[in-house]
């Protein structure tokens, strides 16, 4: 996980999204299973979105270098 000036944080690259989320979860104070469980459906669509579209941004960089 890498936690930039501001303490956002996002997956080191080449970091799976679970590998992230378990990350990020156990970097904070003590939660409850419930609320790991939120801090997991918030992020999920969110870390998958931002993977996603990085891939996309390295697909279309070797394409237009090729």
């Amino acid at each position: 996980m890498i936690v930039d000036a501001r303490g956002r944080c996002r997956p080191s690259p080449g970091q799976d999204i679970d590998a992230f989320l378990d990350e990020f979860v156990e970097s904070r104070a003590p939660l409850t299973g419930a609320e790991i469980a939120e801090l997991r459906a918030i992020f999920r669509p969110a870390v998958a979105k931002v993977m996603a579209e990085a891939a996309d941004r390295l697909t279309e960089a070797s394409t237009d270098a090729a």
